[in-house]
């Protein structure tokens, strides 16, 4: 990543790198050489260069999301736009789109679809999203919807890209990419259940910020169906103008509710049958190493 994002203006390389190098878990471009490899793949570039190709892409969606989120934070560290500018974020944003892309070309034209599908899905997700902040009419369906969009789809098409640069045939890439979006909409439930319940040393964010910005949230979503708090919830849910005392004592009634549980009960059946989508895939350590992310996903505390 580092090296494919050199350019002639030291300024969009040094912020390129902030993005970078800022972490994060590195699960795309993971379940791209993962797939890879669990389908007979043996070069060792052609996964790297497209596993970094997403890695890009998906980074620059989290400049535009902290931008239209207007975000502080992205893993303990201030967002780009923040920490340079609006305008600059916005571009250096649009530059590794186009780096994420010309990289894809390069390597395997045919599974830039998968990119552009994804990318299609991520923008739908994102104006749904935006319909319902801070409505309480929401459902989980509504939710489903969402998150496919913004992560499982990217998961399913990094996993697929990597499968078909082997000369997978239809039935394994349907495999795969099931897997890799169940396995998304299980990270994603994970993600919005940590932002109630978290460690803010552990995720690099504060908890609240999803309610801060009005996002439905499946935790929010079920805490609102809750006959004794869910009414106060609601109530929370509806203002636009919060305060930290109200994110503060919404945060306290949907962990008096069931809501956590609940949530990471459906995210263990995705996980589950993620590790189902793979069972007619040949056994191999790659094979294993799929399955273990699918219970990480679900265990991990950041």
């Amino acid at each position: 990543m580092m090296k494919t994002l050199e350019t002639r203006s030291p300024e969009l390389t040094e912020m390129c790198q902030y993005v970078t190098c800022s972490g994060g878990k590195r699960l795309r471009p993971a379940i791209c050489i993962l797939s890879y490899r669990a389908c007979g793949g043996a070069d060792s570039e052609k996964p790297v260069k497209v596993g970094t190709a997403f890695e890009i892409v998906h980074s620059a969606t989290l400049i535009h999301d902290d931008i239209n989120d207007q975000g502080e934070l992205r893993r303990g560290r201030k967002t780009l736009h923040r920490q340079y500018t609006v305008s600059k974020a916005i571009i250096a944003g649009d530059y590794m789109f186009a780096v994420g892309f010309q990289l894809l070309s390069e390597v395997a034209p045919q599974i830039a679809n998968y990119v552009v599908e994804a990318s299609a899905y991520m923008g739908t997700g994102e104006f749904i999203q935006k319909d319902f902040e801070h409505s309480p009419e929401v459902t989980q369906d509504d939710y489903i919807q969402i998150i496919m969009g913004k992560t499982a789809k990217l998961f399913a098409a990094s996993a697929k890209s990597g499968a078909v640069i082997t000369g997978a045939d239809m039935e394994t890439l349907d495999q795969i990419g099931e897997y890799a979006e169940h396995l998304g909409l299980a990270f994603q439930i994970v993600d919005d259940t940590l932002d109630v319940k978290g460690d803010p040393h552990n995720t690099g964010k504060s908890v609240g910020t999803d309610w801060l910005e009005g996002k439905p949230t499946l935790p929010v979503i079920y805490a609102m169906e809750d006959q004794q708090y869910g009414p106060r919830v609601k109530e929370l849910f509806l203002k636009k103008d919060v305060t930290d005392a109200d994110v503060s004592e919404a945060l306290d009634l949907i962990l008096k509710t069931d809501s956590v549980d609940r949530c990471l009960s459906l995210a263990a059946d995705y996980a589950a049958q993620a590790k189902a989508d793979l069972a007619g895939m040949q056994e191999s350590k790659y094979k294993d190493a799929l399955l273990s992310l699918a219970d990480y996903v679900v265990g991990r505390d950041r």
